[in-house]
């Protein structure tokens, strides 16, 4: 008897099995065929074949594979090697044959293969609908002939890993759940550390926020008493001299610089205010430097609500000023949005790790505590439609972008904002302020915010 891998199993079987692989001829860490006697490696498959592996697998012999076609992205005409009898006498014939450039469900852009035109017309018999998934493709592409833009079948930052959500497995088997950069978060998938390993900074990006949890869930993040001295003093306002040497895109020139220290400044007295200026003069740098300026007092979380349209370039300033803070994007369709909330906003619960109450009652780390994120961004559309789920965190400092739009106090955007607690509120604005009505309307409309807003009045 031999023993053979059928998924995850080790299994024993009466008949012969072949004992190399039927692709590249490997005699090692086989996976058999319940069907028939062919065996393969898990990376000669098309697709290849990933984990968690099925308790019963057959081989593209006896299952075709291109039921598993997620969609067609190119054809083309392409090099390959003749079926010959006389090829090992002549040496490799090169033939060009069509093929189709394919996405596997399941497995991102990172996979995509070239599978001959003649295996589509082997399955077309099984699977009548590939043929139709086909002839679709052909019409699209028959569609963009006259479009003067160049098709790009696989785009280079499908392929470039933009955020790791999460890790599972040990050793060899670890795995990344990861976010691919210009694709929203229903398209992550996970990948085996070697796949992956020329990303080798968002790896440690990501064990850098998963081991700050641990280095701070002992202390309250970000929520400072004001009943306590030390606390006091971390309040007091500490005005910035120059440019301060945690952010990285460069040197703020100096309106800049007093723009940040006002907003410290306000921070310090705890009064809401409206930051104003033209626009093109960096009112989103000044915000971001200033949060980043709480960041480095351990204040956290934040939240910036701007225009779907505008959320790209405040996630990119992020990323070139202060790359040390971790900032979550919060837009996109129902999957996506559940797979943010899933991994994004809070660290998963820690059931050994306890804290002891005055009552001397054991509770568990509360979701505060576990916040996962620094900043989210978000729109002014997800402040509304998920707010069950963005509402009950409470933020320290919240920023509202082209707070002009918050007319007045019976604006619907008005009214969810109202809804939420943070400690302090800042408004940008471009439009000019030189109108006595307009500034009213503005400094009306965060006053009604402020007065309304929730207080942080307790540590749970």
């Amino acid at each position: 008897m031999i023993p053979f891998y059928s998924g995850s199993l080790t299994l024993q079987i009466m008949y012969q099995k072949d004992e190399s692989c039927q692709a590249c001829g490997g005699d090692s860490n086989l996976l058999y065929c319940e069907t028939c006697n062919y065996a393969y490696h898990l990376k000669c498959l098309v697709p290849p074949l990933k984990a968690p592996l099925p308790r019963s697998w057959r081989c593209p012999e006896c299952v075709n594979p291109l039921n598993d076609i997620d969609k067609i992205l190119d054809c083309e005409m392409r090099p390959t090697i003749a079926d010959d009898k006389d090829a090992s006498k002549l040496g490799p014939k090169q033939v060009f044959v069509k093929q189709y450039l394919v996405k596997w469900k399941g497995l991102s852009y990172l996979h995509c293969t070239w599978v001959p035109e003649k295996e589509f017309v082997k399955a077309y018999k099984a699977y009548p609908r590939l043929k139709t998934k086909v002839n679709n493709f052909h019409r699209q592409m028959s569609s963009m002939t006259n479009s003067e833009d160049e098709y790009v079948a696989i785009r280079p930052e499908w392929t470039t890993v933009d955020r790791i959500l999460a890790r599972r497995g040990d050793g060899e088997e670890k795995e990344y759940l990861v976010k691919w950069k210009e694709l929203p978060y229903d398209e992550c998938y996970w990948e085996f550390e070697s796949d992956i390993s020329s990303f080798q900074h968002e790896i440690e990006r990501f064990h850098i926020v998963q081991s700050r949890h641990k280095k701070s869930s002992n202390k309250q993040k970000g929520r400072p008493i004001e009943t306590t001295e030390s606390n006091k003093k971390a309040k007091e306002f500490q005005q910035y001299e120059s440019s301060p040497e945690f952010l990285s895109g460069g040197s703020l020139h100096p309106y800049q610089l007093e723009g940040l220290n006002f907003l410290r400044f306000a921070w310090s007295k705890q009064t809401h205010v409206i930051l104003a200026d033209e626009m093109g003069l960096g009112k989103t740098i000044q915000s971001i430097a200033f949060l980043a300026s709480l960041f480095e007092e351990n204040v956290s979380p934040h939240l910036v609500v701007a225009p779907l349209s505008t959320l790209r370039n405040w996630e990119r300033e992020f990323a070139t000023w202060a790359p040390q803070m971790n900032v979550v994007m919060y837009v996109g369709g129902a999957q996506a949005r559940a797979i943010i909330r899933e991994y994004e906003l809070f660290f998963p619960k820690n059931l050994k790790k306890t804290k002891k109450k005055k009552s001397g009652q054991i509770v568990g780390e509360s979701k505060q505590d576990r916040i996962k994120f620094d900043v989210l961004l978000t729109s002014y559309e997800m402040i509304n439609m998920d707010s069950a789920s963005l509402k009950p965190i409470k933020w320290e400092c919240m920023i509202v972008d082209e707070g002009h739009r918050l007319k007045n106090k019976d604006s619907k955007l008005f009214s969810s904002l109202k809804q939420y607690a943070s400690r302090h509120r800042v408004l940008l604005t471009g439009t000019p302020l030189q109108c006595p009505e307009a500034l009213d309307l503005r400094l009306a409309s965060l006053h009604a915010l402020s007065a309304e807003a929730n207080a942080f009045n307790s540590t749970g």
